[in-house]
């Protein structure tokens, strides 16, 4: 898709981060924009600032995790707009923790929004952008996380590999089908957005397996400073924008991004152990410890 002017773009998880960096990127490339977040605050202010910035915007509530909340998201924008064009499936949420200690409701939420939010949105729109004829494209929040399983983030690293497969198999159809729907999925390392932040999402009948994201005041600021130091998500919205121009499935972002990969995947193809690497108790000297694949991302050893 090399132009975008008149063209909708649908965006799950947009009222900040990753999700408003491609509203304000793809909205001054032309798009009218359609946020959808399920903080209505939030959402409410991001509409405002697009539209200050001359963009045309408009907002949904919507629960991705809810495939009646997406139907909904779907049908207002159809009766809005008449047809989409980009579907960003994005909204994501994150939990750290062991992965035996971890209770249901934790992997529950996390499978709901970042895998069950990736299916719903293309069940509620992909039909309608096959059908239309023009070309389209869906775009899916995936991870550097896709690739690899960091100890102490079971639930977010599987959720993420789930959809790496999604759209590698969504990619076939498509192009299998000799559709005009192209597929990307985008796959940062660490952004600087408010992820961590996850639990002020939660559903509140959910219990988590410890308060430490929230109530531990030192979990919190080493987790502010960690996620603080990531790249801006503006860094990914433009790479994004060059992968759906240029019609690739992979984007990625920065320079450290195949470091990692190579880290991540060169012991699969000599059919050895995967590299240890946990963000929680490690009991290794360190004689004993090897850089992990993000390790040798941050370092471009």
């Amino acid at each position: 898709m090399r132009e975008f002017e008149g063209r909708t773009a649908v965006i799950t998880g947009g009222a900040s981060g990753i999700g408003l960096a491609f509203a304000y990127l793809f909205g001054r490339n032309g798009c009218r924009i359609m946020l959808a977040d399920i903080e209505s605050t939030a959402l409410d202010s991001a509409v405002e600032g697009l539209r200050k910035a001359g963009i045309a915007a408009f907002g949904e509530i919507a629960d991705v995790a809810d495939p009646v909340s997406v139907e909904r998201l779907a049908a207002r924008t159809f009766d809005r707009f008449g047809k989409v064009h980009l579907l960003f499936n994005n909204a994501g949420v994150s939990i750290t923790g062991p992965t035996w200690r971890m209770s249901p409701d934790d992997w529950r939420w996390v499978w709901d929004v970042n895998v069950w939010g990736v299916v719903n949105g293309i069940r509620a729109f992909l039909p309608a952008m096959m059908a239309h004829g023009e070309e389209a494209h869906i775009i899916n929040t995936g991870s550097l996380a896709s690739f690899f399983g960091n100890g102490d983030h079971a639930p977010y690293c599987s959720s993420k590999a789930a959809v790496l497969g999604i759209s590698q198999s969504l990619y076939s159809e498509m192009r299998a089908m000799k559709t005009r729907v192209g597929v990307t999925i985008v796959c940062p390392g660490m952004v600087a957005t408010r992820i961590h932040q996850s639990w002020r999402n939660r559903p509140d009948a959910d219990r988590p397996w410890s308060d430490r994201e929230y109530a531990d005041l030192a979990f919190r600021e080493g987790s502010e400073a960690f996620q603080g130091a990531g790249l801006s998500p503006d860094v990914i919205a433009e790479a994004t924008l060059d992968a759906v121009r240029n019609d690739r499935f992979y984007s990625f972002s920065g320079d450290r991004w195949p470091f990692f990969i190579r880290g991540a995947l060169e012991p699969t193809l000599r059919g050895d152990n995967p590299p240890v690497a946990t963000w929680g108790e490690d009991r290794r000297s360190e004689e004993e410890r090897a850089p992990a694949p993000w390790a040798a991302a941050a370092s471009g050893a």
